[in-house]
């Protein structure tokens, strides 16, 4: 018979380890974090390896041509840098002795393959594995509704059998199976938009269709089912199911560049943060405030590596947050910081003198004024006055100047960067 809360059977190692991880993704943040933490892994596997692989088959296309250039070589034939013959076609052909044939032919055996593929391999593998990332997330995130809001399912017929019920002895274990099922019959049955829009439909979980480029994400999961099912060739169905960004006919062959796989890559992490970050505030509210602060983080981050397209759309985010404490106000209007620094770097003059107007920095610390003053192109002396008040109040330290990408701005001016570190180094 199965109780409520009653001790279940002794588990096995794996399945131990398998109650630990749902123990620790109980909470979007939690969820998210593991999203998190697998982009950062993939990015750095491809970026660590897809160097290395670059000058594998650097190496073997180098080999294969000095290979060819020592045959020709041989028969006779001068070739230049490229490989191609030097000799003029009208001169008379090399005698070639049968020794010398012979020894031709026996280093012919031993020539080196050519197969420059190392990156074309490490690339698609990488991309693949961002893409089950994507969809780990999505899984995780289903799951974690139907568990805390049990009553979504309440009308849902479910067929188990008999013996499927005696496996477990909690109402508690039988929930979970259930409802690990339903997801899974989700993934199986339903179509990738399907699966986003039920987030809407079903959730009112915003997709952000005006902050995220579906259209890129709807191209690389047909990639995904091209490189997986057609051997990387182009078919009729990726053709009519994509906008087709590269002009590929039927029958090319698609790859994976560095260039794609950033691009897919940061607009798959926007769509996660964004998608998790809407889950998170309605479905954990009262830990919103974390929410704000891990946005914050990553635009902050965004903008030390140069990803301004990135950190603007983030940021564009905070349009749809309301404040509903001070803590939550100093946090959104230090995102809000982020987004006029994109919005300075994309030269976007209009809006960033818009949004300057919105963020009334009156009665707040000199660090605040002083990052409206370098946005809104203060004279230099009222810069360096709110510099030494900032550094007074220790807001702002030498290391934190050279660090932030607020100063950046400051930093292009070698006078005044020359008396601002003065100050600092004081």
């Amino acid at each position: 018979m199965l109780k409520k809360n009653s001790i279940s059977k002794k588990t096995e190692p794996n399945q131990e380890k398998s109650s630990e991880k749902k123990k620790k993704q109980d909470s979007v943040e939690n969820i998210l974090r593991s999203f998190k933490t697998n982009l950062h892994s993939i990015k750095f596997f491809f970026n660590k390896f897809g160097e290395i692989a670059e000058n594998e088959d650097e190496d073997a296309l180098k080999n294969a041509k000095e290979f060819t250039k020592e045959i020709m070589e041989g028969l006779g034939i001068s070739v230049d840098e490229k490989g191609k013959s030097k000799t003029n076609k009208n001169e008379e052909k090399p005698n070639i002795s049968e020794e010398k044939l012979l020894e031709i032919t026996r280093k012919l055996k031993k020539r080196p393959k050519l197969s420059a593929q190392n990156f074309g391999i490490l690339s698609s593998s990488s991309f693949l594995m961002l893409n089950n990332y994507f969809e780990y997330l999505i899984a995780d995130l289903l799951t974690y509704h139907y568990s805390k809001f049990k009553d979504t399912l309440n009308s849902k017929e479910f067929k188990i059998s008999l013996q499927e019920i005696n496996e477990y002895e909690t109402v508690e274990e039988l929930e979970k199976h259930l409802i690990f099922k339903e997801v899974e019959t989700m993934l199986i049955e339903m179509s990738f938009d399907s699966l986003i829009k039920h987030f809407k439909t079903k959730f009112n979980i915003s997709s952000n269709e005006e902050i995220v480029n579906w259209d890129i994400i709807n191209e690389c999961r047909e990639r995904r089912h091209i490189i997986v099912h057609n051997a990387s060739v182009i078919n009729k169905k990726y053709l009519s199911r994509t906008n087709n960004p590269e002009n590929k006919k039927v029958g090319d062959k698609l790859s994976i560049s560095k260039e794609y796989f950033q691009k897919v890559f940061l607009e798959i992490k926007l769509a996660g943060l964004l998608l998790s970050y809407d889950c998170w505030g309605n479905w954990d509210s009262e830990k919103a405030t974390s929410a704000i602060k891990n946005m914050l983080v990553e635009s902050f981050d965004s903008l030390n590596e140069n990803n301004i397209d990135f950190c603007f759309r983030l940021t564009s985010y905070i349009k749809k947050i309301k404040a509903r404490d001070e803590v939550q106000e100093d946090l959104l209007m230090r995102a809000k910081f982020n987004l006029c620094i994109a919005l300075k770097n994309q030269e976007k003059t209009t809006e960033l003198n818009k949004t300057l107007k919105t963020i009334k920095v009156g009665t707040s610390t000199p660090l605040f004024k002083l990052a409206h003053a370098i946005l809104s192109e203060k004279t230099e002396k009222i810069i360096l006055e709110l510099i030494e008040q900032s550094f007074k109040l220790d807001e702002i330290s030498y290391d934190t100047y050279k660090e932030w990408p607020m100063f950046e701005f400051t930093r292009k001016k070698k006078k005044l960067n020359t008396q601002i570190e003065k100050i600092l180094n004081n």
